[in-house]
């Protein structure tokens, strides 16, 4: 006889019962990580290195390490360049140049056969020649394969100026030009003479423009007094101009010129100093050097 397993039949409104619970289990519930602005360590950490950093940078600027190391930076760059190119200053080709020696120009340029043409710089170049007494403006350029190329115009010498025993040549604009010889025809330049006289060539030429039958027959001129001027002509005869109005006195004293020949008498020394007056001095007897008044 079988036994039939009596099954129990669950209440009204109770909750069926499960054979096992279906939930799963939860992990460890993990807390969310707080961002770095509000971790205080951490955030004043970065602050530091930040403020070290900045500090560190300044102070080495200061000490000059960054220069440094910038122009040791250029050294090697221009080492490379110059080990890979195959552009090689072979030769340097100079337009313009009498008097400025083959030392100083080579020496402005600062260049050695072998280097590299890319390597040079052209500006500082340019800047090195113009600082050349004689040199009034220069470029330099590339002329690939191997060449560089210069041109320059060299200042000329309108005066010497006399300064005790030295004589040094002058250009237009009172800058003196050293050189280690006289250009052609120094001979027939103007003889500057007296204190501060180059400073006051410009003012001088402009003067003898008004009236070129003097200028023609200059020989030299004195700057008296750091005021006026004394003009001396080729025959020996001087003109004294006044401190002010110098040009019409100059003119006044071309057009007695050309009504008594005043210039080309016994006169030693015509004096203009003084407004409206001419006074006239005799040449000594035999030595024609000017006499008393």
């Amino acid at each position: 006889m079988s036994v039939a397993k009596k099954t129990a039949t669950p209440k009204a409104g109770a909750a069926p019962k499960r054979d096992y619970d279906r939930r799963k289990k939860r992990g460890p519930v993990r807390k969310a990580a707080r961002p770095f602005w509000k971790q205080p360590v951490l955030l004043g950490a970065i602050v530091l290195l930040l403020g070290c950093g900045g500090g560190g940078g300044w102070w080495a600027w200061r000490e000059g390490w960054l220069v440094e190391a910038q122009n040791r930076l250029e050294a090697i760059s221009h080492s490379v360049v110059g080990a890979i190119t195959p552009f090689k200053l072979a030769d340097v080709t100079v337009e313009g140049r009498d008097y400025v020696e083959r030392a100083d120009l080579l020496a402005a340029l600062n260049v050695s056969r072998g280097d590299s043409l890319l390597g040079i710089d052209l500006q500082a170049s340019r800047k090195r020649l113009e600082a050349i007494d004689w040199v009034e403006w220069a470029t330099v350029e590339r002329r690939l394969p191997d060449t560089l190329y210069v041109t320059m115009k060299e200042r000329r010498a309108v005066a010497i100026w006399q300064n005790g025993s030295e004589y040094t040549l002058i250009d237009a604009n009172g800058r003196t030009v050293r050189a280690s010889r006289m250009p052609p025809g120094a001979e027939k330049l103007l003889l500057l003479g007296g204190p501060g006289a180059p400073d006051h060539v410009g003012d001088l030429l402009l003067l003898l423009t008004y009236e070129p039958t003097v200028a023609q027959q200059l020989r030299s001129a004195v700057w008296v007094g750091q005021r006026r001027w004394n003009l001396i002509l080729n025959n020996g005869v001087e003109i004294w101009l006044p401190e002010e109005d110098a040009v019409a006195a100059l003119q006044h004293l071309a057009k007695l010129d050309g009504q008594h020949k005043l210039l080309s008498r016994e006169f030693g020394v015509v004096d203009l100093r003084l407004p409206d007056k001419l006074y006239l001095r005799k040449r000594n007897p035999g030595d024609g050097t000017p006499g008393p008044a």
